[in-house]
């Protein structure tokens, strides 16, 4: 397969899905670019590319917003991330495998603004159900398909 021009980007402080990524851009000649923060560091982590900021809340949210380009893709679990991203041209997919669509960002900060308001009310808002196998696999599958679908740009 031809070399992609095009980045990928992984947010990846608790990215269930990097042996996945790491397995599908080899197919591409991609090198993926995990960004973390230094709690994460690891000497092994290191040697392979990886990039670590400050251990700041949102400090691997901006490192990303300032490096990707129009068509990167980057994989998060963080929604308002995938907002911001959305609106430059970048494709953003989460570990289980959905497409974030930058016509998906009112229904995203709906449900944020809901979460938020629930628990200033002090009640219980029920977080996603466990990583499963079959998540890794349709994320493969998705990954697989966007960048057969960016390579044919």
């Amino acid at each position: 397969m031809p070399k992609l021009n095009v980045k990928v980007w992984v947010d990846a402080d608790s990215c269930p899905v990097q042996n996945e990524i790491v397995e599908v851009c080899n197919l591409y000649e991609i090198q993926p670019q995990f960004i973390a923060t230094v709690n994460h560091y690891s000497p092994v982590k290191s040697n392979e590319g990886w990039t670590f900021v400050d251990d700041g809340s949102q400090s691997v949210d901006i490192y990303i917003l300032n490096q990707v380009r129009f068509n990167d893709i980057v994989i998060t679990q963080d929604l308002s991330l995938a907002v911001l991203l959305t609106s430059k041209g970048v494709y953003v997919l989460t570990p289980r495998g959905k497409l974030v669509k930058e016509n998906d960002a009112d229904n995203i900060m709906n449900q944020k603004f809901i979460r938020q308001q629930t628990m200033k009310r002090r009640k219980k808002w029920k977080g996603p159900s466990a990583f499963t196998s079959k998540d890794g696999e349709r994320f493969r599958s998705a990954l697989q398909d966007l960048l057969s679908d960016v390579e044919g740009i």
